[in-house]
């Protein structure tokens, strides 16, 4: 049996790599990988006060706890990726007590806690979303949790998935064997999560506002974007344009978020992938016709370093590049210069990324539109 599982759990691992590093994640796997988690599930259907991504993705997670009520960690002995990957160099592990202290139930309920009001804090632990950062080389800064635990690994064997993975902590609570004796062992843990994750909820997003300029968030983005992101970056790795970052500053809330940059493409007026491969609903899914309706941002031209404007240049370089006819003329003297049409543009940088002025930087930005807004087309 104990071959079995490790041949199970190899498999699934090099399957899991090879989508995550090979290249662009599919459709299914991009979504489905983090979407399995049962507390995303839970985290975010508080945090959103509606069903998770609609009944059809409630069902794997829903099934994955299922499991747990009567095999407990099964999924995470036989089928977690990244559980496999920590799991890896315990045959040589000095096995020293580096965490003696176990901090699941303590995370978990930070979690649950802080996700009813309406901030689903560290749910960026959840190992699912952190293993599907693997593929999104943006994601430097926290995608660094998987090479220090697993450095962490030689010294106190899979210390991650014993003492801190609150996903785990969800299956033994989950499991009718145990269910009264972990709360009843994690009684304190319980009340320490809810002390923290409540006043954090609170506090914390007011305290670290930041002070940096608005994102340019993925098209389909809700409301609520920032709070429900796991940041699992699924929709950096699925973007064909490569035209989705993660946010280095910002608010708390903010912070490591996926937005748009425009120095590298654009926003295609037809793609959706993104919208395709979002596990948890931040980002809704939206149709072809209704990605031409989306509008992300406000193309802005600055006329003191526009060619046109400020150099009695001819140059309509972001009018030829706009897909949806948002750009107007006024006449300087002789030469005709561009005027964007609000009503018109959607913001998907087209004339950001393809403006010619250099001596001053480009002349023309895209300012964000949040909450996004649907324009009919004529």
């Amino acid at each position: 049996m104990k071959t079995a599982r490790w041949i199970v759990r190899l498999l699934l691992l090099a399957a899991a790599l090879f989508f995550a590093i090979g290249g662009p994640l599919p459709v299914w796997m991009g979504r489905t990988v983090p979407a399995l988690s049962p507390l995303t599930l839970v985290a975010e259907s508080i945090a959103q006060r509606s069903w998770y991504a609609g009944l059809f993705w409630a069902v794997p997670p829903l099934s994955v706890l299922a499991l747990a009520v009567w095999k407990g960690r099964f999924f995470c002995q036989w089928l977690c990726p990244l559980g496999t990957l920590y799991a890896l160099p315990q045959k040589i592990s000095l096995k020293k007590k580096i965490l003696p202290v176990r901090l699941n139930a303590l995370i978990f309920w930070i979690v649950i806690s802080a996700s009813a009001l309406g901030l689903p804090a560290l749910l960026f632990l959840d190992p699912l979303s952190t293993f599907s950062r693997i593929g999104a080389w943006s994601a430097w800064i926290p995608g660094l949790l998987v090479p220090l635990f697993l450095l962490l690994s030689f010294f106190q064997p899979q210390v991650w998935c014993t003492h801190l993975c609150p996903l785990g902590y969800c299956f033994d609570l989950a499991n009718v064997k145990n269910t009264k004796r972990v709360f009843n062992r994690d009684r304190r843990q319980f009340i320490a999560g809810l002390g923290i994750g409540i006043p954090a909820a609170l506090l914390l997003p007011k305290i670290f506002k930041g002070k940096v300029k608005p994102s340019i968030l993925p098209p389909g983005a809700t409301k609520a974007f920032a709070d429900t992101c796991t940041r699992c970056y699924a929709c950096v790795s699925a973007c064909p344009a490569k035209i989705i970052r993660v946010k280095a500053g910002g608010g708390l809330t903010e912070l490591f978020m996926p937005e748009l940059s425009f120095n590298k493409g654009v926003c295609d007026e037809f793609c959706v992938r993104c919208t395709e491969v979002c596990p948890t609903g931040a980002i809704r899914k939206l149709t072809e016709k209704t990605k031409r309706q989306i509008k992300i941002g406000t193309a802005r031209v600055e006329k003191g370093k526009c060619l046109a404007w400020a150099d009695n240049e001819y140059c309509m370089v972001c009018d030829e590049f706009c897909p949806y006819q948002a750009f107007e003329t006024r006449m300087n003297g002789d030469i005709a210069c561009p005027i964007v049409i609000p009503e018109k543009c959607r913001g998907c940088g087209g004339c950001e990324n393809n403006c010619p002025a250099v001596r001053n930087g480009k002349a023309i930005f895209v300012h964000p539109v949040n909450p996004q807004q649907i324009i009919e087309e004529e």
